[in-house]
């Protein structure tokens, strides 16, 4: 959630207040003060913060200059971590769009407002400016807003017309504007060339029985500020195991883990030579994201010594090296098809 105006000014203003607290009388008061206005409101804020009281020190109080040091410092790594979100949410194309679907209501409002008289009971806005306005927004709700909460509220306004959906449809706009949480959960893009019209946040990974490979491509990937959708960690629902994996496999890019899991042999060659193999669904589910998404949103990784499949010919796979290396090749194939890539978060 985004952090209002006046809530960046009182943290603000308790920064300095922490900083300008030179003596240890008082220091114990602000300390309690401002445990209880920020102990809620921040995740984590009481890590490494005392929590039953100190012991006052000879004809003073308790000493809480040090935790107030803590404190001001907890509090200037929470506004700078809102302003990078809210720098994330007013990049995204979605929300620009968003936002201009209102300023353009504003204007319509005026352009086309009919007062009520000469027999009119109510005012309206209606004409021709409105109805594109309208026929637009119900377009952008179709392909863009499916999985939020208003979408069907839009879609309700636009199809049953009546004199209040001018100022209805105004209302989900402008709900949908404040709604930071889908923005940050849905860094999305408007349609390019290749007619994609959506790229989400989410990296599917798809693995084996590896589990340091699995959870090191997982927490890169999150510290760059991407969501790692491996399948097992999902909701059921009651779902076969393939419905589950087509609900969740609508991602913008995949990556492959191929690793020494199996071991398997030509049938024609003697025993005692078999190699290396990925796991049977890590081959499927590769080709299933290069059918789906094309191979310039798969990137195949390769940890060991693996045989990799013959006959996906044209697919390059990338040393997972326990050097680190690999993470850059990710960051790169992921920038080059237009995901927000912030290379620095994958050093």
């Amino acid at each position: 959630m985004s952090i209002s105006p006046l809530f960046k000014i009182q943290v603000e203003q308790d920064i300095g207040r922490c900083e300008s607290q030179k003596s240890v009388n008082g220091s114990e008061g602000l300390y309690a003060e401002l445990v209880n206005r920020y102990s809620g409101p921040i995740d984590n804020f009481m890590q490494n913060l005392p929590i039953y009281r100190k012991v006052p020190t000879f004809a003073c109080g308790a000493d809480y200059r040090p935790e107030l040091q803590l404190i001001a410092s907890k509090l200037r790594t929470y506004l700078l971590k809102k302003e990078r979100e809210n720098a994330e949410i007013s990049d995204n194309p979605i929300k620009a769009k968003v936002d201009e679907f209102i300023q353009r209501g504003l204007d319509i409002g005026r352009i086309e407002f009919h007062p009520a008289g000469n027999g009119v009971p109510v005012s309206s806005v209606s004409g021709p400016l409105y109805d594109a306005w309208m026929g637009e927004i119900n377009i952008f709700n179709e392909r863009h807003l499916k999985s939020h909460p208003l979408h069907d509220s839009i879609h309700n306004t636009y199809f049953h017309k009546r004199t209040s959906s001018y100022k209805d449809m105004m209302g989900h706009l402008r709900a949908l504007s404040t709604d930071t949480d889908f923005f940050k959960a849905n860094i999305i893009q408007m349609p390019d060339g290749a007619g994609r019209s959506i790229m989400s946040n989410k990296i599917f990974i798809v693995h084996g029985h590896d589990e340091a490979a699995k959870l090191d491509m997982a927490r890169t990937l999150e510290k760059a500020g991407f969501e790692a959708i491996i399948l097992h960690e999902q909701p059921d629902a009651g779902r076969t195991i393939i419905e589950k994996f087509e609900n969740y496999a609508d991602v913008s890019f995949a990556v492959i883990l191929y690793t020494e899991c199996d071991l398997g042999r030509d049938k024609k060659t003697p025993a005692g030579s078999e190699k290396y193999r990925a796991r049977q669904n890590v081959v499927f589910e590769h080709g299933f994201f290069i059918g789906k998404l094309g191979r310039d949103h798969v990137c195949a990784f390769v940890k060991g010594d693996v045989e990799t499949p013959g006959d996906l010919s044209g697919v390059l796979y990338v040393p997972m090296d326990s050097s680190g290396a690999w993470k850059m090749d990710l960051a790169k194939n992921m920038k080059a098809v237009g995901l927000p890539v912030d290379m620095n978060k994958f050093l």
